[in-house]
């Protein structure tokens, strides 16, 4: 089957994200990362950063409402929607102020929602601000076979790895790649079907340093690392944002190649955070 990575390789652009009290959030997202504001009479507002977007609209509660991932080519887009349309994914065309016309959605067994298209000319990486390119989203699931079914055999997404319980050699983590970056995607499995965080991706160690240095002085404290994954071997830490959505920064991601096999690592403290204590979801 043709995946994403070689055929139509997408990156993740943007995140919609609803919100009960949208003036904090968009401070937050203006304030911290970086983020120039543009408002629309519907109440929403798009914030842009470099290499980093992100939609908020009022909602009746917080949480993630789309992701979207930019394709590098109409003719891309019309590939990727003619093979979604062949394996019997229902997709409809939407309006988006940050992708150019043509652009499509698709949800998954459980409701959530992926856009794919191609960035419009407002959309820029030449922004000021610090590094941290928008990299990739998590969710966990109940449902943890299903969604990596579906991701893998419908979209085309690709495994990078697997993380097994070692007594019930049960599924946990699956990362998902759409490009040659270790992963843009991926599911825990948990008691609860939820946003689980999304993540920046800077360019060195020293990013992260300065990215903790930036929380640290407005005392928001960060509640998972530093450390370093086993599974895309990449630095990291997390924080929240105004809304108690998580938020991860990156450094030194695995890159891969479009043959690499899965890998498989042991449920246990040190494949989440090689350095120390880890986030189990439950």
């Amino acid at each position: 089957m043709n995946t994403l990575q070689t055929t139509t390789p997408a990156r993740l652009m943007y995140l919609h994200m609803g919100s009960k009290e949208p003036q904090k959030q968009i401070d937050f997202y203006q304030h911290m990362m970086d983020m120039q504001c543009e408002r629309f009479t519907d109440g929403s507002a798009v914030l842009r950063g470099p290499n980093r977007v992100v939609q908020i609209s009022p909602a009746d509660k917080h949480g993630l409402l789309a992701a979207a991932f930019q394709l590098g080519s109409k003719a891309q887009q019309a590939e990727l929607r003619h093979q979604l349309e062949e394996r019997g994914c229902s997709v409809q065309e939407i309006t988006s102020p940050i992708l150019e016309q043509g652009s499509f959605s698709i949800r998954d067994p459980q409701g959530r929602e992926t856009i794919f298209g191609v960035a419009n000319n407002h959309h820029r990486a030449d922004l000021p601000g610090m590094p941290g390119r928008l990299q990739h989203v998590v969710f966990q699931t109940t449902e943890l076979e299903d969604m990596v079914d579906f991701y893998v055999n419908t979209v085309g997404f690709t495994i990078s790895d697997n993380v097994m319980d070692q007594e019930t050699g049960k599924l946990m983590v699956c990362f998902l790649r759409s490009d040659d970056e270790h992963h843009s995607l991926a599911f825990f499995r948990g008691s609860k079907n939820e946003w689980d965080h999304h993540c920046y991706e800077t360019n060195e160690w020293n990013d992260i340093r300065d990215w903790g240095d930036r929380f640290a002085k407005e005392r928001i404290s960060i509640f998972f690392g530093p450390g370093r994954h086993g599974p895309g071997n990449n630095l990291f830490f997390m924080v929240v944002d105004a809304d108690r959505n998580r938020l991860e920064f990156s450094a030194e991601l695995e890159m891969t190649t479009a043959d690499q096999a899965p890998g498989n690592w042991p449920q246990s403290e040190y494949t989440l955070n090689s350095w120390g204590r880890a986030w189990i979801r439950s």
